[in-house]
């Protein structure tokens, strides 16, 4: 049966909840939005009905962060509760009815994200998790991993460095290279943590975009199975390190014996995705 981190929505039925629900976490840049953009068609081509989601979407809350955020002008408490604000409104008027209704809920972050945010932010870690206990447990949560070093030509060869995404409010610098490199190091620290506390599966995400698609589609589909989840993989204690292969399991596809996953032709939607997957992220 499914279960929140505490608190209940009124009104909700934990028990009408019969869809999946599907994180895919990770920082900034790192390339959600485009394994998003190739997971619905595949998912759509297995017969299900898929809902795709991504924080700022809230028709209440949505417009107003984002014109909170060009102006700077939120303090930290305000953007943690214009955020859980958003949220909560995706969440009853999107997620769970979607869930309700036997989707697959394809969502592009989820709690975790707002939290390491506020929590680098200074927030109180158990205040924030208490901020976010109705959130319901997602069927799975895969975290796309990458290290800095990596990470930021991504960024600087899509769409460059911005104030929010560099840390700007909380790390003044008129080097907005130097700010982004030490947020994110500090993200990737919160956000192993958090992996390690909601038992994520993390997914080397430094490959090319097919090869990471490849890996979350055998996840996916073992979870819409029923099949018995992968064993974790182990984050590196120091962020931005890369992982150790002899010490850690990555989610992959299988080498040998029957894929998890039938090796049919891609259909043209995820042809043309995959053409697109160069594009930067479209949620901060």
């Amino acid at each position: 049966m499914r279960e929140t981190y505490g608190a209940i929505l009124p009104g909700m039925n934990l028990a009408e909840l019969t869809g999946k629900l599907i994180v895919i976490e990770g920082t900034d840049g790192v390339g959600r939005s485009t394994q998003i953009r190739l997971l619905r068609p595949w998912l759509e081509q297995q017969g299900h009905a898929v809902l795709d989601t991504a924080i700022k979407r809230s028709e209440l809350a949505g417009r107003g962060i984002q014109q909170a955020q060009e102006g700077h002008t939120l303090g930290r408490i305000t953007v943690t509760l214009f955020y859980a604000t958003d949220f909560a409104d995706r969440l009853e008027h999107e997620i769970v009815p979607a869930l309700r209704a036997g989707f697959v809920v394809l969502t592009d972050r989820y709690i975790y994200s707002l939290m390491a945010r506020a929590i680098l932010r200074g927030a109180d870690p158990a205040w924030v998790r208490s901020a976010y206990s109705f959130a319901p447990k997602p069927d799975a949560t895969f975290y796309l991993r990458i290290g800095v070093d990596d990470l930021i030509p991504r960024v600087v060869f899509s769409r460059g460095f911005d104030f929010w995404e560099s840390g700007m409010d909380i790390h003044p610098s008129e080097d907005m290279y130097d700010s982004f490199r030490k947020y994110q190091t500090e993200l990737l620290g919160e956000f192993d943590k958090l992996a390690k506390e909601y038992n994520f599966e993390v997914i080397d995400a430094t490959p090319d975009v097919r090869a990471v698609f490849e890996r979350l589609r055998t996840g996916i589909a073992r979870v819409l199975s029923g099949e018995p989840r992968e064993p974790l993989f182990s984050v590196p204690t120091t962020a931005g390190e890369a992982p150790d292969p002899a010490a850690s399991k990555v989610l992959e596809m299988p080498t040998t014996g029957k894929p998890a996953v039938s090796a049919v032709e891609e259909s043209q939607p995820v042809a043309e995705s995959l053409a697109k997957a160069a594009e930067g992220d479209s949620s901060k």
